[in-house]
């Protein structure tokens, strides 16, 4: 009887968001080679819109070729005492948590809470994804990119953390996610990248599909990227030594291990060179060789920016807010048309040209990666510029070539 009154709950939920039960017909549609966008909600103004303004912010930007999002900031936070905070239960918020964070700031999570989505809103987010076929995951963040603030006290208590777990997933379930995606690169002690460990583990053995960002490996000292923010006077000296990859890959605490690649600038000929971001690739290739190939425990995606990398040289008697970076559309509003085609705008500008993005599709799937995903959708030229600029739509053209021939085996 009880078995029975869940089963009718969980359909209850699912009629709620307008999302069907997935059926073994659809379970097999699954692609081999994901496609995954993040769409970070309070970069689209989503908590300032009204549920019908929501459909036309969406349009403007190209979903072709995405198999999956990860709906990032906007849906709900953590609280301290393991609370899920959302924009619809107000009255059980805990106070915030007080600390400092990598630069010695205060944490502002209250201006987190601040861009929280309505219920109606969210509702009208889901359902545009779905009727699309696009399969949706949620992001658990942390308040600061290396402090984590609330997260951080939670997973410090193995109880918090497992009775956390489950109303993570139930969130996750009510909106009929894939899965649950953890967006905290660095946690700072042992003890709590323990317990983010543990969060992950129990979500999946809870049945959610799990992924998690990364930028470094735990092992050697050879990579190539400034993956964390000049401020943090970190250095690359191993911000993810905490992380243990080498458990997370060997128990399979997770199905995917999206590798935040994003950029690959050559200082010699100051542009992108795909060719800087392979030997990236290739720290993880040796340092988890399995991997990349059809015995692996856990797949591993490769990341692409829609942004650019300001030279530094550009930066130079400028009042420059961290590290310059403008996205396609904020380049066009600049330079003009040459944010089009150039691969340094306004010889200032570093960026990935639609050629550069289909030699990474091509080349991810030939070296054995899982597959590719983006930050962000929303950084690319809206659909008011011509298509054949459009980064998205020059990945879309490579990955449904990939998809057709899945489709063939």
């Amino acid at each position: 009887m009880k078995h029975i009154l869940t089963i009718i709950l969980l359909l209850t939920n699912m009629a709620y968001w307008g999302v069907a039960p997935v059926s073994a017909k659809q379970k097999a549609k699954e692609k081999d080679f994901i496609s995954l966008a993040y769409v970070w909600l309070p970069a689209l103004n989503m908590h300032n819109l009204k549920p019908a303004e929501v459909n036309d912010m969406l349009d403007r930007y190209n979903w072709n070729g995405i198999s999956d999002v990860s709906l990032i900031g906007g849906v709900f936070l953590t609280g301290k005492d393991g609370s899920i905070i959302t924009a619809w239960n107000k009255e059980e918020w805990p106070a915030v948590f007080e600390g400092i964070d990598y630069k010695g700031d205060s944490i502002n999570e209250q201006r987190h809470r601040d861009q929280l989505c309505s219920k109606k809103v969210l509702k009208k987010v889901v359902k545009y994804f779905k009727k699309k076929g696009i399969n949706i995951w949620i992001c658990q963040t942390a308040y600061s990119w290396i402090t984590g603030g609330s997260i951080g006290v939670v997973v410090e208590d193995h109880d918090m953390t497992m009775a956390y777990a489950k109303r993570l997933n139930k969130l996750a379930r009510e909106f009929g996610c894939t899965g649950i995606d953890f967006d905290w690169e660095f946690p700072p002690t042992p003890r709590q990248a323990q317990g983010y460990r543990e969060l992950m583990q129990e979500s999946k053995r809870l049945g959610m599909k799990v992924s998690v960002c990364a930028i470094e490996p735990t092992v050697g000292n050879s990579y190539l990227d400034n993956c964390t923010p000049e401020e943090a006077g970190i250095n690359n000296n191993h911000e993810a030594r905490y992380m243990k990859w080498e458990d997370i890959i060997d128990q399979e605490m997770v199905d995917y291990i999206n590798v935040m690649q994003y950029l690959g600038y050559n200082p010699k000929t100051k542009q992108m060179d795909v060719n800087v971001k392979y030997k990236k690739m290739n720290v993880w290739e040796k340092a988890y060789p399995q991997e990349f190939t059809d015995d692996r425990k856990v797949k591993m995606l490769c990341g692409i920016g829609y942004y650019s990398f300001m030279l530094p040289e550009a930066k130079k008697g400028k009042k420059i807010q961290g590290k310059g970076t403008l996205n396609y559309n904020q380049l066009y509003e600049k330079y003009g048309k040459s944010a089009y085609t150039d691969r340094v705008v306004g010889g200032e500008h570093a960026v990935w040209t639609t050629d550069d993005v289909r030699d990474i599709v091509k080349t991810a799937k030939a070296k054995g990666w899982s597959g590719v995903f983006t930050w962000v959708v929303s950084h690319d030229f809206t659909l008011e510029h011509p298509l054949k600029y459009n980064r998205q739509q020059a990945l879309a053209e490579e990955v449904e070539k990939i998809w057709k021939e899945e489709c063939k085996k």
